[in-house]
């Protein structure tokens, strides 16, 4: 069930982007373009493209290893903390709109350099058991939504990209009943959503 709570996130945040594409499109009426792109991380290790679809539209795409971290307590076990890693791919629609604000304040563009709101869709791969004998299933942990980010490709190659959202997560998911029977069956929930990426850009320098 999804909370009031929830709901009304959703439409502050879809809210939000509207204002942001109306406000800036008379901004992006000049020259410049954005380029294609392609970068590794080292958070959230992995490689990603990103291809100019439009004067200020792309398409990125990115093969990675999905980073979990975790920390608790309990009165039992005391601190607890856990790191996951799972194989993850990822493909987001982007359009970048600040592009003129920043050239008026003398601000670095290039490589894509600007703020931009999204669209993405990310599948994460992770096994979990579903018997007593320890027996573990290939599971894939979906999650589409959109999100508001900025990217900044410095000049001497490093690469920031961090993102924030609203997305909806779905999976299925084993739990025990009362009988102590496994029981598998599909879970989602809307959820927020955040990214970051550290890296390089590996493009030929121009």
């Amino acid at each position: 069930m999804t909370s009031l709570c929830a709901i009304d996130l959703k439409n502050i945040f879809l809210l939000l982007l509207l204002l942001i594409s109306t406000h800036s499109f008379s901004q992006d009426q000049e020259k410049s373009e954005i380029s294609d792109v392609t970068k590794a991380t080292f958070f959230n290790p992995g490689i990603g493209y990103e291809k100019k679809i439009g004067k200020f539209q792309s398409l990125y795409a990115q093969a990675f290893m999905s980073t979990t971290i975790g920390l608790g307590y309990s009165s039992s076990f005391g601190f607890t903390s856990f790191i996951y890693f799972y194989p993850a791919l990822a493909l987001q629609y982007r359009y970048y709109y600040n592009s003129a604000k920043r050239k008026a304040k003398g601000k670095r563009t290039e490589m894509n350099s600007l703020s931009y709101v999204s669209t993405f869709v990310e599948t994460a791969f992770y096994k979990e058991t579903v018997s007593f004998n320890g027996e573990k299933d290939l599971r894939t942990l979906n999650t589409f939504g959109l999100a508001w980010g900025f990217q900044r490709n410095y000049q001497k190659r490093f690469s920031l990209d961090l993102s924030f959202g609203l997305g909806y997560v779905f999976t299925k998911q084993t739990t025990i009943n009362d009988a102590g029977q496994f029981i598998t069956k599909n879970t989602g929930e809307i959820t927020n959503v955040g990214q970051i990426g550290l890296g390089f850009w590996l493009n030929r320098r121009k």
